[in-house]
């Protein structure tokens, strides 16, 4: 952005970011583009001064930052610096609402967005506030508004929120985002120069899935052209060395990288020309996050781009035309349990909107228009082949694979082999009784035994039985065939012995040794 004011518009810009409070180096690097290499007090100086008349500027540098006051949250104590704002701009100012409150039950994501009203505060009526964004319904309208106390006539700016030249669809993951291989359809299987890839934005839930799908998408290219960044993953935890160049890569026409796999910040901050498509995998948790993820794609151009929604399968077990909408809130999470819970599910925390855009047979722009209560003559107006994949438009032949050179995945995974049950014992202090009774019970068969004079008492009860007989949990001895099936005895021993022992056994009671149970070592107790 510093370089677009610079090249485009001749305008002296210094940004001040997360890295500039505690890096005086970093100062006097921003400054090259205006006083080469000048060291940071000149800088500051230029600073309060105004002779930097622009500041592109993270909300966070004006907050308390990890236990820290920001050097330009400081300058705004001197009243001259002050008096020197004359304008502020809030871009993507839907954050106010959407990560800088409280918004159903969610903490703030980024505090500082929410902060902004004592920053007009501070500031005074003499500043002018302009606040810009491409996806404010009303109701993010009527927060803003009131949050910062704005006047009761601004000048408000509405155009459509219609991008004509883009091509929605939703599509079902098949066997849950778990399953990479709903991603083979952006690699073709007998890929090969001079065939080139789209140039895509895949946006994840989280860091952990970006890293997972790129390395999934990088094992579909021939081995010559894997690992050489044709790929890549981009979230905040990557060094900053790592993202400029993933980002100038992809953002260079002729650059090695096509597919960049991001998390939600990539939303707003990837202005990126020439991206023939975004794939959001997974529903995204509400409609203006969706909106601001779809807008990646077909930027500065008129060439016509796809944005394709791949939802879990739980999502279509969702009946669309019974979910409640509120128009003062019209993303309320699905179920009310994401108010209360400390981590709630995916599917507890999308938004109703969100649920139903992914579900409605209606056309996609017909939706979205309602959402942003856009009326506008172009809002449901569109330049490329389709609209969208909906059914009203009729004889409607949208298909994936007109987008891509893969195959469209819709085998379903292997079920997972079912863990073996673990088997279940009679409790351990109940054996050595029952136990003793089979023994004393085995004497007195035996010696009622014609020929016990040649058959032990083996030969009614070894060890080896009396041992599973005493382990096997109660529940499981039911009947005479019971025994003779877990003791892998003949019918003619059935016929003797087993309906006596199940008499036996099935009238067994645990005595309660008081006494020992005492004795039983108690648990330590930690001591404070």
């Amino acid at each position: 952005q510093v370089s677009d004011f610079l090249k485009k518009f001749g305008i002296a810009t210094v940004a001040v970011n997360e890295d500039t409070p505690n890096c005086p180096v970093l100062w006097s690097v921003r400054a090259v583009l205006c006083f080469l290499l000048a060291p940071a007090r000149i800088l500051r100086q230029a600073i309060f001064e105004g002779r930097i008349p622009h500041l592109i500027v993270q909300p966070e540098q004006f907050t308390l930052n990890h236990g820290h006051l920001p050097k330009l949250a400081r300058l705004l104590r001197d009243s001259k610096f002050v008096s020197r704002i004359a304008r502020v701009a809030v871009d993507e100012c839907h954050n106010i609402r959407n990560v800088g409150s409280s918004v159903n039950g969610r903490k703030p994501f980024r505090p500082a967005y929410g902060a902004l009203p004592q920053l007009r505060i501070r500031l005074g009526k003499t500043t002018a506030w302009t606040f810009l964004s491409a996806t404010v319904p009303d109701y993010i309208y009527n927060h803003i508004h009131q949050s910062l106390a704005i006047g009761p006539s601004p000048t408000i700016i509405r155009v459509s929120t219609n991008r004509p030249n883009l091509i929605y669809a939703t599509h079902s993951l098949v066997g849950g985002r778990g399953n990479m291989h709903n991603l083979d359809l952006i690699v073709p299987k007998d890929f090969h120069p001079p065939m080139r890839l789209p140039k895509l934005v895949i946006f994840h839930g989280n860091k952990a899935e970006t890293a997972i799908a790129r390395q999934h998408i990088n094992s579909l290219l021939p081995e010559a052209l894997q690992n050489i960044g044709i790929v890549r993953h981009y979230h905040a935890d990557m060094s900053r060395e790592y993202l400029e160049d993933a980002y100038s890569s992809f953002a260079d026409p002729d650059g090695t990288a096509l597919i960049l796999n991001a998390t939600a910040g990539a939303g707003e901050g990837l202005d990126v020309e020439g991206i023939n498509g975004v794939i959001i995998y997974g529903i995204a948790s509400d409609i203006p996050t969706k909106s601001q993820w779809d807008g990646r794609a077909g930027r500065s151009t008129n060439a016509e781009a796809f944005c394709v929604q791949m939802v879990e399968p739980w999502v279509h077990e969702i009946d669309s035309s019974q979910l409640p909408i509120d128009p003062n809130d019209p993303d309320h999470p699905l179920s009310d349990a994401a108010l209360t819970k400390k981590n709630p599910t995916k599917q507890e925390r999308t938004g109703r909107a969100s649920a139903r855009h992914a579900t409605s047979p209606e056309c996609a722009r017909v939706l979205q228009a309602e959402y942003y209560e856009d009326n506008s003559p172009e809002a449901l107006h569109y330049t490329g082949r389709w609209c969208c994949d909906s059914s009203v438009h009729t004889g409607n032949m949208f298909a994936l694979e007109r987008f891509f050179l893969g195959p469209v995945h819709t085998e379903q995974p292997a079920p997972l082999p079912e863990k073996r049950k673990r088997t279940s014992y009679r409790p351990t202090k109940e054996r050595p009784e029952l136990e003793e009774l089979l023994i004393e019970w085995r004497t007195e068969m035996h010696s009622r035994l014609t020929l016990r004079a040649i058959r032990p008492p083996t030969f009614i009860l070894d060890s080896t039985a009396i041992k599973k007989l005493t382990m096997a949990r109660a529940s499981s001895i039911t009947s005479a065939a019971s025994i003779t099936e877990l003791l892998k005895q003949s019918s003619e021993w059935e016929y003797m012995w087993a309906e006596k022992l199940f008499n036996l056994i099935s009238g067994y009671k645990p005595t309660v040794d008081k006494e020992s149970e005492e004795d039983e070592p108690q648990p330590k107790r930690s001591r404070r």
